[in-house]
């Protein structure tokens, strides 16, 4: 059963990669693409200067080029660290594809990165396969976990943010999943779990929180569901979890801050994080929480709206004929809901502004297309293989609505590279770009491998060199429908 289900899977990936191909590849533009970009333009700063040169710090920008603009004698060391590095996530989700570029001896490129993005498409749908073969007693031969992994694979938030788009943020399901496999395991042991089951869920953890944030709200959830278990059993396997899971995030969160001081001090690092909550959580928000639930409705929609019709459809047959549900043989479910649900409702609870973001919506594909699949998988055979077929062909028709393809959308996606194209040759590496009226989006810096400011006027760019004892500048200007070209040398 599992083979024929895996084979299922892997053709069904082919068919998920054959529906992304038009999308694959195409200059880099809407829909987070920009996450891509910022995550090529770190990898070439490794690339070309070494990984030792940056202390394996990922980078906002181009380092060599924007290390003039932070001159030593009027600016600190934190200040300049600051204004070059990126410190909102641990670095693995960086580490792994340099590593790959670099056994390949490649220069990072957008094709090579989407393509490592798909790769792991298939690592999680596989992990998600096996989570939910765990929920199931060991007689059962429900479908429920092929029903899932298909779902995963062609809904519209995993179709997009595991092939064009990519960063730590989205990178993370791909760890966090694979934990799930673990963790679900050992949870579901009466006695203390092997030694080699203990080590892979912490290893799992540990490079889920070495990614991104969601690995802290994993861990917390593992702690909790230990403390609960204890309740009514008390033996040496809680604690074990206990120590393994907060074990894994100091160590993560201790790698990655021992790379990051490399280049800023503590205290500036904790003011920087700080900041960042303050525009990303949950308790500084100046028109209050509405604004952001509303905007996570229409995340959760453009993501699984094919899955989510589903779910309240199977909950009014579920209301309606209870019976059908009754022997489901899934003792581990309640397991299953806390593990997958847990972390993203932490997630979205602590950081509700960040989940502004429609690609934070996808961090809830693993409940929503498990409690899918499960549902479905009570219907007769027949109808339970068209409601799969029917959800599946759904979130494609809806993905391509949302990135469409054709020659308007062609036009839209060309914008920031012809722009960046054009940067880049009338320019040099060493001159400092400004834009006027024009896109700065990390898509333009990597087109131009240049960095670009933003001002508003010329005499800001004017000020900005006087500022910083530099000689020139070339400010790009919108006119019209073109682009005007300014050549800057203020005067002292």
């Amino acid at each position: 059963m599992a083979k024929r289900s895996l084979l299922i899977i892997l053709g069904a990936f082919l068919v998920s990669v054959a529906v992304r191909v038009p999308q694959l590849d195409r200059p880099l533009s809407a829909h987070h693409e920009y996450c891509t970009a910022f995550t090529l333009i770190a990898l070439t700063n490794w690339y070309e200067d070494g990984f030792a040169t940056h202390h394996g710090v990922p980078s906002g920008g181009f380092v060599r080029q924007a290390e003039p603009l932070f001159p030593p004698d009027k600016f600190s060391r934190n200040e300049r660290a600051i204004g070059t590095y990126y410190f909102s996530h641990p670095p693995l989700a960086y580490d792994l594809p340099y590593l790959l570029f670099s056994i390949f001896g490649t220069a990072p490129n957008v094709t090579g990165l989407q393509l490592f993005n798909l790769f792991f498409h298939l690592i999680t749908t596989i992990a998600l396969f096996f989570v939910l073969r765990s929920v199931f007693s060991e007689s059962s031969v429900s479908p429920a976990p092929l029903f899932a992994a298909l779902l995963y694979l062609f809904m519209p938030a995993p179709l997009w943010f595991h092939g064009n788009a990519y960063m730590s943020d989205l990178f993370v399901q791909n760890m966090w999943v694979l934990h799930l496999v673990f963790a679900i395991r050992v949870f579901q042991q009466k006695e203390a779990p092997s030694t080699s089951l203990l080590l892979r869920f912490g290893l799992t953890l540990f490079l889920t929180v070495y990614t991104s944030w969601l690995g802290v709200f994993a861990a917390a959830t593992a702690v909790g569901i230990a403390l609960w278990q204890w309740r009514t059993s008390t033996n040496r396997r809680t604690l074990l979890l206990l120590g393994v899971s907060v074990a894994a995030v100091v160590l993560a969160i201790g790698l990655s801050a021992f790379r990051y001081l490399q280049v800023v001090d503590a205290s500036a690092l904790i003011q920087h994080f700080t900041d960042r909550f303050a525009v990303r959580g949950s308790f500084a928000m100046p028109d209050g929480p509405l604004p952001h639930l509303k905007q996570m409705v229409i995340n959760y929609r453009m993501g699984f709206l094919p899955v989510l019709i589903a779910l309240g459809i199977l909950l009014f047959v579920r209301v309606r004929r209870a019976h059908l549900f009754h022997e489901m043989n899934a003792p581990r479910l309640w397991l299953f809901v806390a593990l997958t649900g847990i972390p993203v409702l932490l997630d979205h609870a602590f950081l509700l502004q960040y989940a502004d973001h429609d690609f934070s919506a996808l961090k809830a594909g693993p409940l929503l297309c498990g409690l899918s699949g499960i549902g479905i998988s009570v219907f007769p055979k027949r109808w339970a293989t068209v409601a799969i077929g029917a959800t599946c062909l759904a979130g494609v028709l809806y993905f391509y609505k949302i990135n469409p393809v054709g020659e308007k959308a062609d036009e839209r996606y060309a914008q920031e590279m012809e722009l960046g194209s054009k940067i880049g040759k009338e320019t040099s590496p060493d001159d400092v770009v400004f834009a006027i009226d024009l896109s700065a989006e990390p898509q333009v810096v990597w087109y131009a491998h240049r960095n670009i400011i933003r001002v508003g006027t010329i005499q800001q760019a004017e000020e900005f060199i006087r500022e910083r004892g530099l000689q020139e500048g070339v400010v790009f200007q919108r006119e019209g429908e073109g682009t005007d070209v300014h050549r800057i040398r203020p005067a002292n």
